[in-house]
């Protein structure tokens, strides 16, 4: 008798320690720095862009509701937007598949990372709102069925209405890479995004990035 209750006193005991050491000693988050044994994806929600313009919210999404959704109001696109390994992300799908996560293999990271660091659309800076579509392979998800067009990547941009997406150009500046620094990629529009993984594929063009030079003194 005296056994058992001193076995249940000691259980007690342990559980009321172990809430008061993660009171006042908390497990640690998980920071941009950290590395993943396994992907971590994170769904937050679905953004539905209707043909003729407007634009519904949800955070659950199945494939039925899709098809009635669309009886009733044409979708032009819907975009996922996530969370992968703790950076922000956001994938649009033209055909209403929302299977997710996108990849069923651990994305490794390359040994030289390689990935626009800036990207200005006719003179104006759009970094911001075109990055969280590179993905996970940070390749804009060229591997998929269908390319991002640039405008719905900034649909959500304040001067989305005078931007020009069929005259003009595109860039992209590279992070710096180990061999010849940054990089600069010019695409005339229209265009869709598309950018390539290794660093080695694309030239050190010299004059682009004197141009790039000359964009930035603007701004």
């Amino acid at each position: 008798m005296w056994s058992l209750y001193a076995i249940t006193n000691i259980g007690i005991i342990g559980y009321i320690s172990s809430k008061i050491y993660r009171i006042f000693k908390p497990l640690p988050m998980k920071s941009f720095e950290d590395t993943y044994e396994d992907d971590e994806y994170i769904l937050l929600c679905y953004r539905i862009k209707f043909e003729h313009g407007t634009d519904m919210d949800k955070l659950e999404l199945t494939n039925e509701e899709i098809a009635d959704i669309d009886k009733e109001n044409k979708i032009k696109y819907i975009t996922i937007e996530y969370m992968f390994n703790g950076k922000f992300m956001k994938y649009i799908t033209y055909d209403n598949d929302i299977t997710f996560p996108f990849y069923v293999f651990k994305v490794d990271e390359p040994k030289f990372p390689y990935y626009p660091e800036t990207i200005i659309l006719n003179g104006v800076i759009v970094t911001n709102y075109i990055t969280p579509y590179l993905g996970p392979l940070c390749n804009f998800y060229s591997d998929m069925n269908n390319p991002i067009k640039l405008e719905d990547a900034l649909a959500d941009h304040p001067d989305f209405d005078s931007f020009d997406f069929n005259n003009g150009s595109l860039m992209m500046i590279s992070n710096d890479t180990p061999v010849n620094g940054k990089k600069c990629i010019l695409k005339e529009l229209p265009c869709r995004l598309t950018w390539k993984r290794h660093a080695a594929v694309d030239p050190r063009d010299e004059h682009k990035l004197e141009l790039y030079d000359d964009i930035m003194k603007e701004n």
